[in-house]
């Protein structure tokens, strides 16, 4: 199976229709948001806001906007959808703030499509990480500030160990969730 990549905000409703428009029937989509303003992290738990949830939860409802749209064409051919969010979403982590509650419901969100799409034949996965992905935008930022964030590099996680798994768990499909920590 070949496999592409389409970078998109999917904040932006239209644009990210126009592009699942544009690539055409799909077998297998994989629903990653990665952060916007690497500067602007969260709020702790105790001092977040409704308006803060709001915010971060604008990064679940593209996840519906994503399986609304490819729904038919993975259930006439058997696909499926894979959603990455943070470990927040089954460990509590205070400092992650609005963001805890956005990855615990998009988590939620994905185990409930799999429940129901199941014996359609059309498998939902999550991917839940926990800990700064190698190579990626948040790394460098790790990596460029050590005095902000402390020595994080010696606990990263491999993105090829991670699609790997996101592949074996459509492949397999033996279970709705695979659970990466370095904490």
């Amino acid at each position: 199976m070949k496999a592409r990549a389409f970078a998109v905000d999917v904040r932006d409703r239209e644009q990210l229709l126009s592009t699942l428009d544009s690539i055409g029937p799909v077998d297998v989509v994989y629903y990653g948001p990665g952060a916007a303003d690497l500067d602007n992290l969260p709020r702790e738990i105790t001092s977040t806001t409704s308006d803060e949830v709001r915010v971060a939860m604008d990064w679940v409802y593209p996840a519906v906007d994503v399986a609304e749209h490819v729904l038919p064409g993975l259930i006439e051919r058997g696909g499926g959808l894979l959603f990455a969010g943070g470990l927040s979403a089954v460990q509590p982590m205070p400092p992650l703030g609005s963001l805890a509650v956005a990855a615990a419901a998009l988590r939620n969100y994905g185990l409930t499509l799999n429940a129901a799409l199941a014996d359609k034949g059309v498998y939902v996965g999550s991917l839940i990480i926990g800990g700064v992905i190698e190579r990626g935008d948040i790394h460098r930022l790790v990596e460029r500030e050590p005095e902000r964030f402390g020595n994080v590099p010696v606990r990263t996680l491999d993105p090829d160990v991670l699609a790997e798994a996101a592949w074996q768990l459509f492949v397999k499909r033996d279970r709705a969730e695979e659970v990466f920590s370095v904490f």
